[in-house]
């Protein structure tokens, strides 16, 4: 999905979509995260979500040889 996009704005998606994780755990009041801890829960959200999900093919489980075959 991802691929279709240059590969600067790939990656500023990619660097928004931490951003956007990082501001939602900061509203999970129950975890009580300081401003740091929050960005660093973010982006591992982030990289899980493209790890586990076919946003991209170039990442996780979904990453794929030059010839087409899934990485193993």
């Amino acid at each position: 999905m991802l691929e279709k996009l240059s590969p600067q704005l790939r990656h500023a998606l990619i660097a928004l979509l931490g951003a956007a994780f990082a501001e939602g755990v900061k509203y999970v009041h129950t975890l009580h995260l300081n401003p740091v801890w929050s960005a660093l829960a973010g982006s591992a959200v982030a990289a899980l979500t493209l790890i586990v999900t076919p946003l991209t093919n170039q990442y996780g489980i979904t990453e794929l040889n030059p010839d087409g075959t899934p990485k193993v």
